[in-house]
């Protein structure tokens, strides 16, 4: 495939342009109170050879607050989840340390006027504001994430672009397809190179790169639906579990599996692990 490089001014007019696009102001979501009595206290990653336990803990409105592995380092930070005054999501920081402004990866969420995320900003080895509620993120993004939704408020697509001036660039289409049980069915990803638009590549440019998977559910609960911001980390709005099940709890959520095929990782509540043991906590 031939390349076509990109000039630098060019590709810094393109990377301002989809900058802006990914950090307009809105008002961020309300969360509504926690759907059920459960809530999830403790993910394993049962890993055969780096194996980890992390702890979910939660504010005193039942939002969570952070997610700490047994031991902090490069590459499993401490998950923080900061919020308004009005206990509204703004920020998700993958931290060293709660008290430090150096964090490993971050995310800031914008949300559309009907109360939705709209797209979120990703940061990569930066710092951020440990003082001010919520907390500032200073430095450039490095992709962001645009989101779409059907008439149940469940995201429908998930458009992926990157933003550092280099080439090849990317930007990533996700395409969810559900079925009347709530659950996606049919996930549709596709990769297209975007170091320079189709007018001026042409006839060189490369096609995208589709790739479609298809999933098959159980009839029990998918535990993304104890709370509306583990829905949105994992992007998964399922009604039930499409993951291998190895075991339930006496109410039927998972408390073990494996990712869905094809997949030999699965994220879980934002982390990458590869069997999962999960531990709930049942309020009065």
């Amino acid at each position: 495939m031939k390349k076509n490089p990109c000039g630098l001014l060019y590709c810094a007019l393109i990377a301002t342009m989809l900058l802006t696009a990914c950090l307009k102001s809105g008002d961020p979501i309300v969360l509504p109170p926690l759907p059920s009595p459960a809530r999830i206290v403790q993910i394993n990653d049962k890993h055969d050879s780096y194996p980890d336990s992390f702890r979910v803990y939660y504010d005193s409105h039942g939002y969570p607050e952070r997610i700490v592995p047994s031991v902090v380092s490069t590459g499993k930070p401490m998950w923080l989840f900061r919020y308004d005054q009005q206990h509204r999501l703004v920020a998700r920081i993958g931290a060293y340390d709660s008290e430090l402004s150096s964090y490993e990866m971050a995310y800031r969420y914008i949300y559309d006027q009907a109360g939705r995320v709209s797209s979120d900003s990703q940061y990569i080895m930066g710092t951020y504001d440990t003082i001010n509620t919520p907390a500032r993120i200073h430095d450039q993004p490095f992709r962001c994430t645009n989101y779409h939704y059907d008439h149940l408020n469940r995201i429908s697509q998930a458009v992926t672009t990157e933003l550092m001036i280099s080439s090849p660039r990317y930007r990533f289409t996700t395409n969810y397809y559900y079925n009347t049980a709530g659950n996606a069915t049919k996930i549709e990803r596709i990769r297209k190179e975007i170091s320079l638009p189709d007018s001026l590549c042409a006839p060189y440019c490369a096609p995208p790169d589709t790739l479609t998977f298809y999933y098959t559910f159980d009839n029990k609960t998918d535990f993304h639906n104890l709370h509306p911001v583990w829905q949105l980390t994992d992007k998964n709005y399922n009604k039930n579990n499409a993951y291998q099940v190895l075991s339930y709890d006496a109410n039927g959520l998972p408390t073990e599996f494996l990712p869905e095929p094809p997949f030999l990782q699965t994220y879980m509540l934002g982390i990458y692990m590869s069997r999962v043991a999960i531990q709930y906590q049942y309020l009065p």
